[in-house]
């Protein structure tokens, strides 16, 4: 019998990268490696990684088909470089011509949902994101500009707000908070310029303060309400501009994803799911991109031409 073909299927955000060699029914092959993110980072960073993703994969001969959905292709330019070096450094058996698809990681999100739905898609991690589509028909992206531009209401985001309400405390210039004595823990007493500043990866040093902003939340902390609150906000601003974009009305189905929108305390998601009920969304969900996902939306690229032109019109994605 002849062997089904296999599919190199690749995830990942801002903290880390998923790397499986999948076919219909069974997973093959699995690692989990460093961010492949190139801002913030270098190129030679980018290309380590997908060295690693190269030595994951690199016993399959049968490959037919690749995907990858990553944050590192946040941009038209960053998709473009990342698709040159992806070329450079990944063997062709990795990447079959013509059946492989670098794009942006919100796209498996859209495939939570049925096809022909309206649905907004909220990503709050490390950064954030939010993308909306009327069927396949309209498709509209806002945010997700990183760390320094945007990434409203993601974990930096709220960090850093965090962190300035502890400076501001210190020096008598902001309201008292509870935040101060768990950022004193969390550095272990160095001082909150150099324990930033000084970190291997200080974008993701900041993004860590957020824990304890859910934490004071959940304890009562009125400075760290505020923040959640600020953040929501802000997330739900870029929700109704992508709405708004796509032409969107009620009802709307919302796909939540992320860190901060599943976490136990429920802070973030709680007050965004208020702010987007008076934008006409009617039900939110949690999604996860699992390996399922990740091979319906392989899948749905590969049999439906229309559906990847229509993405490509606002999420940066291209076909390899």
């Amino acid at each position: 019998m002849q062997p089904e073909a296999k599919s190199l299927l690749v995830e990942g955000g801002g903290s880390h990268t998923w790397v499986m060699v999948a076919d219909r029914k069974e997973l093959w092959a699995e690692a989990w490696l460093p961010s492949l993110n190139r801002i913030g980072a270098s190129e030679e960073s980018q290309r380590s990684v997908l060295a690693d993703v190269a030595r994951a994969a690199g016993r399959f001969t049968d490959i037919d088909n690749a995907l990858f959905a990553v944050g590192a292709a946040c941009t038209v330019t960053y998709l473009s470089e990342l698709a040159a070096i992806m070329t450079a450094t990944l063997p062709a058996t990795m990447r079959p011509p013509g059946r492989t698809y670098l794009m942006n990681d919100v796209v498996p999100l859209f495939f939570a949902e049925p096809d022909d739905c309206d649905q907004l898609v909220v990503i709050a991690g490390t950064g954030s994101g939010v993308a909306a589509r009327s069927g396949f028909r309209a498709i509209s992206r806002a945010g997700a500009h990183e760390y320094l531009l945007g990434d409203d209401g993601g974990a930096f985001d709220i960090g850093r707000h965090a962190l300035r309400a502890v400076i501001a405390r210190r020096e008598e210039r902001g309201p008292a908070t509870a935040l101060t004595e768990r950022a004193e823990r969390r550095t272990g007493g160095v001082e909150i310029d150099r324990f930033v500043y000084g970190a291997a990866n200080p974008k993701q040093c900041v993004a860590e303060f957020a824990r304890d902003v859910f934490a004071a939340d959940q304890a009562g902390d009125v400075v760290a309400g505020e923040i959640l609150s600020q953040a929501a906000a802000c997330l739900a601003g870029v929700c109704r501009a992508a709405l708004a974009s796509a032409g969107l009305s009620a009802p709307i189905a919302a796909t939540f994803t992320g860190s901060l929108l599943t976490e136990p305390t429920g802070g973030l998601r709680r007050r965004i799911e208020q702010q987007l009920l008076d934008l006409g969304v009617s039900t939110c969900r949690s999604a996860a991109v699992d390996i399922d996902l990740l091979r319906r939306t392989s899948q749905a690229l590969r049999s439906d031409q229309g559906i990847f032109e229509a993405i490509v019109t606002a999420v940066p994605a291209i076909r390899l």
